[in-house]
């Protein structure tokens, strides 16, 4: 083709044509100019169909990651329930002379020193962030419930961190002055026979700084609670506009 155009040129400056060679030389100019314009708009378009199948992937990788975190949510939160529970008994119980025997506080205190902390994975919504792939989502409305989400999660870090210290303080406690073995073979992990020893955890009930041990962690597992209610809400609004399909 190029030798085509050369060759014409050349004839028409032999043949002294040279309104007619300034003519086909702009002309020439221009389709060249048209051609680049052209290659530049097909591969616009093609960076933009990748640029859009790539966004796609990410959606589809934050859906699985989020339904994923919802499970294990959901999972950790029937164990959230269950400890409330037991340490609300335990709450309720905590009394002045003369102490009431509870054949049972061994097992309620078992369930009261869990600690149903909730880690959700954030790798895939981490990776975009670090490679600034959020702010360029073309979905404005999931653009905004990620933002929400990031904010939430450094909440919700400091509720797991407290919760976790209320349950060293907890343990750090009744090992000082009552019987974690008593506690621990509750546990069917736990194949020990009962503590020799002349011990009771229901004295611990008359304990005021048991009672305020007692208090603190229940007071962060009811903000867990109400952490893990806002987590599913947010959840499943990044869920519904992850949904492709």
């Amino acid at each position: 083709m190029i030798k085509f155009f050369r060759k014409i040129r050349e004839r028409l400056l032999t043949e002294n044509k040279f309104r007619k060679y300034v003519a086909y030389a702009i002309g020439e100019i221009i389709l060249v100019v048209i051609g680049i314009l052209i290659a530049l708009q097909i591969n616009n378009w093609n960076e933009e169909r990748l640029a859009l199948n790539q966004e796609k992937v990410v959606i589809q990788n934050l859906n699985t990651e989020f339904r994923e975190n919802l499970r294990d949510l959901d999972s950790v939160n029937d164990i959230l329930l269950h400890t409330i529970g037991a340490t609300q008994k335990i709450f309720n119980r905590i009394q002045g002379e003369p102490i009431q025997a509870y054949t049972d506080i061994d097992s309620l205190l078992q369930l009261a020193i869990e600690s149903p902390s909730w880690k959700p994975s954030e790798f895939v919504l981490n990776d975009l962030q670090n490679s600034g792939g959020l702010s360029k989502l073309n979905n404005k409305k999931l653009k905004l419930q990620l933002f929400k989400w990031s904010r939430f999660f450094k909440e919700l870090q400091e509720t797991m961190a407290q919760l976790e210290q209320t349950n060293i303080n907890l343990i750090g406690f009744i090992r000082e002055n009552g019987s974690l073995r008593n506690i621990d073979i509750q546990s069917k992990a736990f194949d020990y026979a009962p503590s020799q020893l002349k011990i009771d955890n229901t004295f611990l009930l008359q304990n005021l700084q048991f009672e305020n041990y007692i208090d603190d962690k229940l007071y962060v597992l009811i903000e867990a609670k109400n952490d893990y209610g806002r987590a599913k809400v947010l959840i499943n609004k990044i869920l519904q506009e992850t949904n492709l399909h």
